[in-house]
Order: C-alpha cells, then structure tokens, then sequence
C-alpha cells in the first residue's frame, strides 16, 4: 500500500531543524544554502530530511547514509540500491512537506500537497484542465473560482510526479474525475498494461494531499496509509 508522511512545519522547532540538517548530505546542504529565504530553506530541509527518516526507517539503513539518483529523464530521485519495488515521492508547499512510499513492485508513486484555500484563477483552470475537469468544476456551485479547484490540480499533480514526467506531460492531454477520484481519459501518458488508482486527503493541518499510484491492475487493489509528524522516526 502506498505509505504517506507528512510534516506540518509548524513541528519544526530548533532541535527537530538541527536533527534534520545533520541527515542531509553535502550536495542538499549546499543547495539548502542557496535559497534566498529562510522560508524556503526551512521548507526545503525539512522535505528532504523526512524523506531520509521515511525511507530509512522502512529500509533499515541509517538515514544520513542513504544516497538518491535520478530514475527518468526529468529527474525523479531513486534510492541508490533500494529495495525491489521502492518507489517513492516528495511534495511541499507553505506550511507543509510530505513524502510517499510504495515497496510493491512494479508500482510508481506521486503525491502533491497544497494549502486547502489556495486561490487557483479561473484563468489558469482554463489553459491547464483538460475539458472534462473544467466540464466538472463548471457543474459545482463555485465554477472556476472555488476550492474544487484545488482538488483537480493536487490530483493532476499527483498524477505527473508518478509518471516522473514533469512538464513535459501536457496538463490537459489527460482527464482526472475529482469524485471518488480516478483517471477518465490518458492520452497514452499511462503505460501498456498499467492503471492508475488515485486518493485525496484532507489534513488536519489544514492541507490538502493527493496520490497517485501506478502499477498492474492486480495490484492496485489497496489503500493509502497517512501519518504525520516525526515521533516514532
């Protein structure tokens, strides 16, 4: 089943930042030091220092020793000799970091997470959507302008990190149903043989989270797991 942790970074207190810092290795440490703000900086440590006592912890290996590559093209990170059937994605926006796991094989993961009352112009929802989604928002009381819209671009986004494809996937070449999500139409984004099962979650930090996973049909028949915070890693 697909494992999501999540890390409101309201936690992050000074001892839990410096525990963070000290798992990340030289390379994440310097780009850690590139960000302008202290807010994104902050944001950045913590996703990838979660990601390293997520992954450790369900892998046995110390954290701090873990080392990443990239798995496609556009740059999806891998554990370097992980186990069969890991895959795994990160996501983080303004007050929240999340990482998801699947061990299953022949599965691929995504997840994106954003803040519940996020603003999506109508403007964008019409040049991103495919028409089926826009179909969709235009039927729900708030049209294009509500927090529908937040629903569609978590679950697209999702649906994109699994893929490992980033923007090179044209956002409307595929269709997502909101409602008891799932995928309606692909495009031939979605491999031979593949299917895809799709969850939304809202969080009690307030956020709302979306998850893609990716596999053989036989073994889609799951659910998703969701715990927060870093008391038992």
């Amino acid at each position: 089943m697909p494992l999501l942790r999540t890390l409101p970074l309201v936690l992050l207190d000074a001892e839990t930042y410096s525990r963070l810092w000290s798992l990340l290795d030289e390379g994440e440490r310097a780009r850690a030091n590139r960000f302008m703000f202290e807010a994104n900086r902050r944001e950045y440590v913590a996703a990838h220092g979660l990601v390293r006592l997520w992954l450790g912890r369900l892998v046995g290996r110390p954290p701090a020793a873990l080392a990443f590559t990239p798995v496609t093209v556009q740059g999806k990170p891998g554990l370097v000799d992980g186990p069969p059937g890991l895959d795994f994605n990160l996501s983080h926006t303004e007050g929240l970091v999340a990482c998801v796991v699947t061990l299953q094989p022949g599965c691929r993961v995504g997840v994106d997470v954003e803040p519940g009352g996020r603003h999506i112009g109508a403007d964008v929802a019409t040049a991103m959507f495919a028409a089926e989604e826009l179909a969709w928002l235009d039927a729900r009381p708030a049209g294009r302008s509500g927090p529908d819209m937040v629903s569609v671009w978590t679950l697209k986004e999702a649906y994109i990190k699994a893929l490992g494809m980033g923007l090179s996937l044209p956002t409307d070449s595929f269709a997502i149903q909101p409602d008891m999500p799932r995928l309606i139409r692909d495009d031939g984004s979605l491999p031979v043989g593949q299917g895809c099962r799709l969850w939304t979650r809202d969080l009690a930090s307030g956020h709302k989270a979306a998850v893609a996973l990716m596999g053989p049909e036989d073994r889609l028949a799951t659910d998703l797991t969701v715990e927060e915070g870093l008391a038992d890693l």
